[in-house]
């Protein structure tokens, strides 16, 4: 039996659905008590590193062709016991404690009132995704893309993320690529470092060439980058980086893991040219030294044209223009894979979440729900 909002939120919240964490068990407890709404339910199944886990796709309103996705994550960041926000939620007169709260199970509770208060009216089908493994790479995304069979005929619906934006309408975001240099050397004992190949001098030679590379992504983004980003242009860190086995042996592996955070238009192959040219310039630089490049991830930025009528109603409703985030959604996962206008919205600030006291307002949570059931208004009705 579903409460309000708020108590559907921390019923949400008490399931822990951290990394490492299952969803599935989650995912066939909502699709029973969606069904019991009267949704059509389809479950997509998937697992990672021995965890099962669960897309949920819910229909309202029939096989049509349907007007509105509801989209949002089941997952959350990790969490500690003795942190605030765990999954005992807490709340006082005027927020909600808990992780998930914020980043999005809020969200996802007010999709689902706003849907279930509206579903009697609905002249056209409207839909809720929830996907797994967000916070970790978007799998469940990218396996619900995969497949877009199971949300039926989308081709003239729009479509809305519920991550925190303090219900503001957002229209970009910048890509996330994910880069693994692996330097192969030779060992030798330290007593004669030039008996062997050192990997980490390549690694030296390599991240003063990546720096460079990134003062130079400043410098363009600075004159010809989006405004909309803060920095306006594509981003490069170094934010993991590693050599050697043992204090007295010659390093013969060093590591580096490269973020790159491009804007949508950062041409991709000229961006990796250029990194490949500073793995190229270490390794000739050091005899013998080899690399090996993996990319980890490469998750497309984000930029929905501001013509469609999904962006207009949004600012009209809200009072407010669209622009831009810093962090990454699956909003152009869906607006590629789906083919549907797409814009992300929800309750919650992004600066409260993720935090050792995550919180969401409970004013917030009923305004999310208010928005979503005028968006079923004025898309499904």
């Amino acid at each position: 039996m579903r409460a309000d909002v708020v108590g559907l939120t921390e019923r949400l919240v008490a399931v822990d659905t951290a990394p490492g964490s299952a969803t599935r068990g989650l995912v066939e407890q909502l699709a029973t008590e969606l069904r019991a709404d009267g949704a059509e339910v389809r479950v997509q199944l998937g697992e990672l590193d021995g965890q099962p886990q669960g897309n949920l796709v819910a229909r309202f309103g029939g096989d049509g062709p349907a007007g509105l996705l509801l989209a949002g994550h089941l997952d959350t960041v990790p969490w500690q016991a003795d942190q605030r926000a765990t999954i005992t939620p807490e709340r006082d007169a005027r927020r909600l404690y808990g992780r998930g709260t914020c980043d999005m199970k809020g969200a996802l509770a007010a999709q689902w009132e706003a849907v279930v208060s509206r579903a009697g009216r609905l002249r056209r089908p409207a839909l809720l995704a929830w996907t797994w493994g967000e916070e970790i790479g978007c799998h469940g995304a990218k396996a619900l893309t995969a497949d877009p069979a199971l949300l039926g005929d989308v081709r003239d619906a729009v479509a809305l993320v519920g991550e925190p934006t303090d219900l503001r309408p957002i229209t970009a975001h910048k890509g996330y690529l994910i880069v693994r240099v692996v330097l192969h050397g030779e060992p030798a004992h330290s007593s004669d470092p030039w008996a062997g190949t050192d990997a980490s001098v390549g690694l030296a030679i390599l991240l003063r060439d990546l720096h460079e590379l990134r003062e130079s992504l400043r410098r363009e983004g600075r004159e010809h980058g989006d405004a909309r980003h803060q920095p306006p242009g594509t981003t490069l860190n170094t934010g993991l980086v590693s050599a050697g086995t043992a204090r007295n042996v010659v390093p013969e592996r060093a590591e580096v893991v490269v973020e790159l955070r491009p804007v949508a238009e950062q041409d991709g192959a000229e961006l990796r040219r250029r990194l490949r040219a500073c793995i190229d310039l270490a390794c000739a630089a050091v005899p013998g030294l080899r690399a090996e490049v993996e990319e980890v991830e490469d998750n497309p930025a984000f930029d929905q044209p501001h013509a469609a009528r999904l962006v207009q109603w949004l600012e009209e409703r809200l009072g407010s223009p669209s622009g831009a985030v810093p962090f990454y959604t699956e909003a152009e996962l869906y607006r590629r894979g789906f083919g549907t206008p797409v814009v992300v919205c929800g309750p919650g600030s992004i600066a409260n979440a993720h935090r050792v006291d995550e919180w969401v307002g409970l004013d917030e949570l009923a305004a999310g729900q208010a928005l979503y059931a005028d968006a079923l208004d004025a898309f499904c009705g």
